[in-house]
């Protein structure tokens, strides 16, 4: 129970740094005020698209690798199991991404009433702008989650491959996949399968594709659990 109760301690003060202080509090939350200043002394257009969201994304791809990667030996060390960080891991990482891309939403809301307030006609530069006709919280919310939780599974998932493969290993397998994919792609056994797609209206099943792409976070989640319950306190060498 005490290794559990430090493991899960650790995790939520890494994620915390990361996501809170770094992310939050030194970037996010000053480039909102910055915009919200320079609205209101240049008065921008519609040209100009007013964006917060970029050091959410990036953080959140960074907590999935570096994050890991910094408390794994610490929680070894301390007594965890790998099975008990790994699922302390994924509670807390996903709770965090949940927590702080709803942070970012309601400053990207109140960033879009103040321009509105002051008749400031410069958009929020998001996903969304692809997808939905025009500004709505939630959807802009459930975008931003899917992508979240994409940029948080997925980058973890290619971390666990390198971590137990090493990186030559992994650099065949995949040069191995893209050779496949030239392979079925000019030679023309894809050919039906992305007429499919192109043909497909995306502006119908845009919110159904980013759901999809939060679903990829769950099964790239899955699949990175059996690759590191058993793996070693090191990586392979990148001469592996």
């Amino acid at each position: 129970m005490n290794s559990l109760y430090g493991t899960f301690r650790l995790v939520s003060e890494d994620a915390l740094f990361y996501l809170g202080k770094l992310m939050l509090l030194y970037i996010t939350i000053p480039v909102t005020l910055l915009w919200v200043i320079i609205g209101y002394i240049f008065g921008l257009g519609e040209d100009v698209f007013a964006s917060i969201s970029g050091p959410t994304y990036f953080f959140i791809a960074l907590f999935a690798i570096n994050g890991y990667k910094t408390l794994y030996p610490v929680a070894i060390g301390m007594g965890s199991t790998r099975v008990q960080l790994l699922k302390v891991y994924y509670g807390v990482g996903i709770s965090a991404v949940v927590i702080c891309i709803t942070i970012l939403n309601v400053l990207q809301y109140i960033l879009k009433t103040v321009y509105l307030q002051w008749e400031i006609k410069a958009n929020i530069f998001h996903p969304g702008v692809f997808l939905v006709d025009g500004y709505h919280f939630f959807a802009y919310l459930w975008i931003d989650l899917m992508f979240g939780l994409f940029l948080f599974g997925v980058p973890f998932l290619l971390y666990s491959i390198n971590f137990r493969l090493g990186f030559r290993k992994s650099i065949m397998i995949l040069m191995l996949l893209s050779a496949i994919f030239m392979v079925l792609y000019y030679g023309g056994y894809l050919s039906d399968s992305m007429e499919w797609f192109l043909g497909l209206d995306l502006d119908a099943l845009g919110m159904t594709l980013i759901t999809l792409l939060g679903l990829c976070s769950v099964g790239a989640l899955l699949l990175s659990y059996p690759i590191m319950r058993n793996a070693s306190l090191k990586s392979k060498s990148r001469k592996d």
